[in-house]
């Protein structure tokens, strides 16, 4: 599947793209991690060495975390002013959202001020664009998710994915396709058979996404795509102006997360149809929304979401952050974002989190194709 370099000029405005010929989409990101306990075998001498030796290997390993914990705790280096989140999508979006949060952890766990900064234009280059800018400048932070892959796979941008300076990732989110309560539509079923029937009657249904050519828009054009029919997309930049769009009766339906979209379905002004996952999220709101999997339609993506530098900052700066955002993970106020939002906890540090982005890229860039 092809991806226009498309890119909503200002926040605010949406654009709206049509799409056809779109290849088949299959976008899985599958997760495991075994553990298993055996019964203890017969061993030799020679086995018992190697076992005592292994047990000495596995010491030393922790020792070495200890060791790297604490030099992440120990550093000279503070803050000399006001630490800035660059936001790069409209108040009230998930990414705005965690950055407000990671900002308020900050000032809780460390005596530092923070503000925040929304640059909103262009799926999100806009604000990564200016970020990039303060290259060098360890008082500038920014919340990053998937736009973080998705911009350089879609668009001409200065920088690529790892361009950044890692501090660590938090949470995964999944997307969902939501509804305004006061629509018709009580299913998924109903609402594809509805849009199927408009796509044949020339009116496609509008489908809002949170950034053109985003991950969001790939998925519900999977959505379409397997299903015969097609939408008129319209591009916000942000689910800031997607769900006001969705509320105020602008667009058929949009993408939600439970992050950033919780409080209209809480209140009852949206509908989830479909979650674009493998498993029903373990939640009062989700565990009666069908998943993308129980349809076979090879149509699922987690978000990641986490916390980078610009490039170059000193590494007594990274260390410092990381540190201060430990103890936030061990904060009371860490574990209520993560349950109001209704994101699944997956903490990865510096070291791993560039791992986990390379195996995303890998199942899911591929759809992302840019235009030449």
């Amino acid at each position: 599947m092809q991806i226009a370099r498309r890119a909503a000029r200002g926040g605010g405005s949406a654009h709206r793209l049509r799409r056809t010929g779109a290849a088949t989409l299959a976008l899985a990101l599958v997760l495991a991690a075994c553990n298993g306990d055996a019964d203890e075998p017969d061993v030799d001498d020679d086995t018992e060495d190697t076992v005592d030796d292994d047990a000495d290997d596995a010491d030393a390993d922790e020792a070495d975390d200890e060791a790297d914990d604490e030099e992440a705790a120990e550093t000279d280096w503070e803050p000399d002013g006001t630490i800035t989140m660059v936001v790069p999508f409209a108040a009230g979006g998930g990414s705005d959202v965690l950055g407000r949060a990671v900002a308020e952890g900050l000032e809780e766990v460390r005596d530092v001020d923070v503000s925040v900064d929304n640059r909103t234009g262009g799926a999100g280059g806009v604000g990564y664009g200016y970020f990039l800018e303060q290259s060098g400048d360890p008082l500038y932070l920014l919340p990053a998710e998937v736009t973080r892959s998705v911009l350089p796979a879609t668009q001409e941008v200065p920088f690529d994915w790892d361009t950044w300076t890692d501090v660590g990732m938090f949470f995964e989110d999944v997307g969902y396709v939501v509804v305004s309560e006061e629509s018709e539509w009580e299913d998924i079923e109903t609402f594809i058979e509805d849009a199927q029937q408009a796509y044949e009657d020339g009116a496609p249904l509008t489908m809002g996404v949170p950034a053109a050519g985003g991950i969001d828009q790939v998925l519900v054009e999977g959505l379409a795509e397997v299903n015969d029919f097609e939408w008129e997309i319209v591009a916000y930049d942000g689910t800031g102006e997607t769900n006001p769009a969705l509320q105020g009766g602008d667009i058929d339906a949009t993408i939600g997360n439970p992050s950033d979209s919780r409080q209209e379905i809480e209140s009852g002004l949206f509908r989830p149809l479909l979650g674009f996952a493998e498993e029903r999220l373990d939640d009062e709101l989700f565990e009666d929304v069908p998943v993308s999997q129980e349809f076979d339609w090879g149509l699922t993506a987690t978000k990641y979401r986490g916390v980078i530098l610009p490039p170059d900052v000193p590494e007594e700066a990274v260390d410092w952050y990381e540190a201060a955002l430990r103890d936030w993970t061990e904060t009371e106020g860490f574990d209520e974002y993560r349950e109001n939002a209704g994101l699944a906890e997956n903490i990865l540090w510096r070291e791993e989190w560039p791992e986990f982005i390379e195996e995303w890229n890998e199942q899911v860039l591929p759809g992302l194709e840019a235009e030449e």
